[in-house]
């Protein structure tokens, strides 16, 4: 059974924000989250690209490189909270 889209995204946000705790954070690749989190490369991109769409991430055009936002850092705290409850 697979991980629902709503799931890996936070999970992207979730590794995204972890970069942030670096003194001077860099722009993650692609690739990284992908085998931290068990997906393909493409899915990882495709995630990526939903998630810059949003606002949460911004990216380069194809998804490789991400740096999380203001928003996803609110939307991921907003969904934490919510499964936390």
């Amino acid at each position: 059974m697979g991980m629902s889209l709503e799931y890996r995204k936070r999970q992207v946000l979730s590794i995204l924000s972890e970069n942030l705790k670096h003194p001077q954070p860099e722009v993650v690749d692609s690739g990284r989250i992908a085998e931290a989190l068990h997906l393909g490369l493409a899915e990882t991109r495709q995630i990526v690209k939903i998630l810059r769409e949003a606002g949460a991430v911004e990216s380069d055009l194809d998804g490789q490189y991400s740096l999380i936002t203001r928003e996803g850092l609110l939307w991921l705290q907003e969904k934490t909270v919510r499964v936390r409850a």
